[in-house]
Parts: structure tokens; C-alpha cells; sequence
């Protein structure tokens, strides 16, 4: 026989999914569930910890349960995309604010990445990302990437408000037709942590990625933070 707090757990994500507790919604407190429910108090704590480790329920800390937004499903680990294309296939309309473009001397952690010289000079740009009507449009990604000015010399004068990097590149024979990329989980940086609208001690899914052109010329190196609380990623793996 399925435990009571399954049964519970199964009955709120009815719940939810009917609109009973609509997205954004306070959960009633946990006495007062077990009441309804005529179950012990320990026994809704179960289910509500199980609603929130799958991110159905957050909890924020005297204020209550809340029925949580569902994360982002991102498919940049699977896929060589910008995130423009990414949200355009998925009928999200996305808005870009762009920090910094500007031409810099590449730092030797970057020089390293792309292969280069001391001397050389790199373009930066570091945008914020965020979808139109999904977490009250907060930001969902804070990325920085860097592209050798040998390669893309006029980048700079471009407007990436609107304009795809990608679509940039393709234009210019540059296309990425392989990315290395790396997943971790770190705390952000000061900076990213308010440009994301979140404090530095929540966690973020933290991905490096290296494009190369089918040429093998590295061509972009580039650093996202994606909020943990409202992102999760496909992967795919063939064999």
C-alpha cells in the first residue's frame, strides 16, 4: 500500500495541475493541512519536502509554501544553438540587455582557452537574458563570451539587443560546428548574482563552452550562469 504522504504528495500535484493552487499561490500551512487531511503534521512535511525537491513548492522562510513556477528546460547542453534560436523554437519571445562589447586584451585564463598570443585582443560581450511573462521576466542567464578580434573585427559596432550571435558568425563563415562545454554548480560572483536579480548565495548551473568552426578554429569561449531554481537542462546521448 502507497504511503500516506505519496498519497498526499499525488493529491497536490492533482491540485496543482488543475489550478486548484495556481502557480504563484500560498499552500496552506502545514497544522492546517494535516487538519484537512487528518494526518499528522510530520506526515504533510513529507509530502511538502517531496513537492519541493522536485520543484513544485517553494518554501521562502516566514512567509510560507508557495506553488513554484516550473524551471526552464534549457536544451544548450545538447545541442550546438544560440538561445535566440532556442527560445524561437519553443514560441518564447526573449529580450537581451546587453552589459559590455568592447575590444580588450585577452587575460591569460582566455588566452589560454582560444590559443593565443600575449598581445592579442579579444571582444567581449556579456548580456542578460530573460523570457517575456516567465518568472515575472526575471533574468534566466547572465553570459559573457569572447571572440578573437582577428576573426570578427567589426564585432564591436554590432547591435546585440536583437541580432543572434550565431546568425552573426554563420554570416561570416564562422559557423560553430562543435562545442565543448562544461556543467558545474557554483555560487555566482557579486556582479552576476545582481544582474540575475538573486543574492550571491544562491546557487547557479554554471556552463563553459568552447565553439570551434568545422575548420577546428576555436571561435567563441563563453561563461553562463543559469539560476539553479529555475533552470534544469536536456541532455542527449546516443549510441
Amino acid at each position: 500500500m502507497q504511503s500516506r504522504y505519496l498519497q498526499i504528495a499525488d493529491q497536490m500535484r492533482s491540485q496543482i495541475a488543475s489550478g486548484e493552487y495556481p502557480l504563484g499561490s500560498r499552500i496552506p500551512a502545514e497544522n492546517e493541512l494535516a487538519r484537512q487531511l487528518g494526518v499528522s503534521r510530520p506526515t504533510v512535511r513529507q509530502a511538502l519536502d517531496l513537492l519541493t525537491r522536485e520543484g513544485r513548492l517553494v518554501r521562502i522562510k516566514g512567509s510560507g509554501t508557495f506553488v513554484a513556477q516550473p524551471k526552464l528546460v534549457h536544451e544548450s547542453t545538447s545541442f550546438v544553438t544560440g538561445y535566440r534560436e532556442e527560445s524561437r523554437k519553443k514560441n518564447r519571445t526573449l529580450h537581451t540587455k546587453v552589459i559590455c562589447l568592447e575590444t580588450q586584451r585577452a587575460s591569460e585564463q582566455v588566452r589560454n582557452i582560444l590559443n593565443l598570443h600575449a598581445d592579442e585582443t579579444v571582444t567581449r560581450l556579456t548580456r542578460i537574458r530573460h523570457l517575456e511573462n516567465m518568472y515575472d521576466n526575471a533574468p534566466v542567464v547572465y553570459t559573457t563570451l569572447y571572440v578573437p578580434t582577428k576573426l570578427f573585427p567589426e564585432m564591436p559596432q554590432l547591435d546585440f539587443t536583437n541580432a543572434s550571435f550565431y546568425d552573426a558568425l554563420d554570416s561570416r563563415q564562422l559557423s560553430v560546428t562543435h562545442a565543448s562545454r562544461r556543467l558545474e554548480i557554483v555560487m555566482p560572483p557579486a556582479e552576476v548574482a545582481a544582474g540575475l536579480g538573486i543574492t550571491p548565495f544562491e546557487p547557479t548551473a554554471y556552463i563553459t563552452s568552447l565553439g570551434y568552426t568545422k575548420d577546428k578554429i576555436a571561435v567563441e569561449y563563453t561563461e553562463s550562469y543559469y539560476p539553479a531554481s529555475r533552470s534544469s537542462f536536456q541532455i542527449e546521448i546516443n549510441r
